[in-house]
């Protein structure tokens, strides 16, 4: 793992019968307990003590299996205005820690962030505030599985290019991937100026995702619940159709992640196929 950078971002809106907590302005979402979910293994937590906004970020996934694990993240905590013309920040500054499974270290955050009044004074508008916490992954064990192929050094006398992914350098066949991607056939075999190149730098993917992408073009059963929506990714970007339609079938037969992210993947990647059994769902 080299580095995933994520924003979660909310509005939270201050509770008209109670001025004592804070509720999500969300009509999907079913509030309880002054949390707001954002997916079913991540959450934002606010709550009003003694005179203080306590803000903290929580990671629940995998708490209900065996599996043990651990994410060592950067992360920095914001208070935001609404009011994008008049914007205000309130920064906690970057920390980091290590969450884990073992039913303790899965939780983040500050106690007494920022002042109730100040919160009030500078960031409340229309009894909304917004939520801004900003995250780096920069080290993960225990939830990817392990690389069925490699394509590091070893694999160099058989190669004709080097892929480089966040400095993790890739092994490959120019044909291989030229075979099913039109990226990669435009890129090795057309008029770019890439063609020529031995090492050619790769921008705007994760090298875990790479990995598990090269894995199902070489015939490695890579797909599972935590690599489909990265593999998506970069089959989308370097236009695979068949490492595509192998990610869009596990959504649709295996996978168990909710209708409303099924619809989202669905819409963002073009998945036809995926989207005509969400809207059935729907019906």
């Amino acid at each position: 793992m080299r580095g995933k950078f994520l924003i979660f971002w909310s509005n939270f809106e201050q509770n008209q019968s109670s001025r004592k907590g804070c509720r999500i302005g969300d009509t999907h979402t079913n509030i309880q307990n002054l949390v707001f979910v954002s997916s079913k293994d991540r959450q934002i937590n606010v709550k009003r003590s003694y005179g203080f906004l306590d803000l903290y970020l929580w990671n629940s996934l995998l708490q209900s299996t065996e599996k043990k694990w651990e994410i060592e993240v950067e992360y920095e905590l914001n208070i935001v205005s609404p009011v994008f013309r008049e914007k205000k920040e309130k920064r906690g500054g970057k920390r980091c820690n290590v969450f884990k499974s073992d039913g303790i270290h899965y939780a983040w955050g500050r106690n007494n962030f920022i002042e109730w009044d100040e919160l009030e004074k500078d960031f409340i508008v229309d009894d909304c505030f917004c939520v801004e916490i900003a995250v780096k992954v920069k080290k993960m064990t225990g939830i990817y599985k392990e690389n069925l192929r490699s394509f590091d050094k070893t694999m160099e006398e058989y190669s004709d290019v080097v892929l480089i992914v966040n400095d993790q350098k890739f092994y490959v066949l120019k044909m291989n991937l030229a075979t099913y991607s039109a990226y990669f056939k435009n890129l090795f075999i057309g008029n770019s100026n890439e063609t020529e190149k031995t090492e050619i730098q790769l921008l705007g993917i994760d090298a875990d995702d790479f990995q598990n992408y090269l894995e199902v073009l070489y015939g490695e059963q890579a797909i599972d619940e935590f690599t489909v929506e990265g593999i998506l990714m970069v089959a989308y970007m370097y236009d695979t159709p068949e490492v595509i339609e192998k990610c869009e079938n596990f959504i649709q037969k295996e996978s168990k992640k909710t209708l409303k992210k099924k619809f989202e993947l669905s819409n963002r990647y073009n998945l036809a196929a995926l989207m005509k059994q969400c809207v059935e769902e729907i019906e």
